[in-house]
């Protein structure tokens, strides 16, 4: 059997009260055995809720990995199609520069007018096309983009 050691508590009525009402419901012989039961249902409650909150760490820890590597993921994805679409651009742009400097060297071309000076309508023109075709492909991918959710 169990040692018991005998105290000298003090209580407040409302609790010397309640002690009595639990040991009649639960059928306990006398307060001490009440007292005992509490303290083991606190130590009990007081464990789970520790499990419950390093759970709540862990999973959360999770989560967030798990977030920081989608976003990063989709994040290089988009990433290295800008960046391929400006190398991309870039080199077109540095091909266009060396054909026109050759047709101008061709041409005996020593100046040139801008178009703030004067802006012809083929310029017009290829500004207009070049414009369209990019709405165009951007209500594209827009479409593609909100038809895949």
């Amino acid at each position: 059997m169990e040692e018991l050691r005998q105290m000298r508590l003090r209580l407040k009525p409302e609790t010397v009260a309640y002690l009595e009402e639990f040991a009649d419901d639960k059928r306990f012989g006398h307060l001490g055995q009440v007292i005992d039961h509490l303290v083991e249902e606190h130590k009990q409650l007081s464990d789970e809720k520790w499990d419950m909150q390093f759970l709540t760490r862990s999973i959360s820890t999770q989560v967030s990995r798990h977030i920081e590597e989608l976003v990063h993921e989709q994040m290089s994805t988009e990433l290295e199609r800008i960046r391929l679409a400006a190398n991309r651009s870039d080199r077109h742009g540095q091909i266009l520069t060396e054909l026109l400097q050759a047709l101008m060297q061709t041409e005996g071309i020593e100046d040139i007018m801008t178009t703030d000076q004067f802006k012809p309508t083929f310029l017009e023109t290829a500004e207009r096309v070049v414009q369209e075709r990019i709405e165009h492909q951007k209500q594209k991918k827009d479409t593609l983009t909100f038809e895949r959710g």
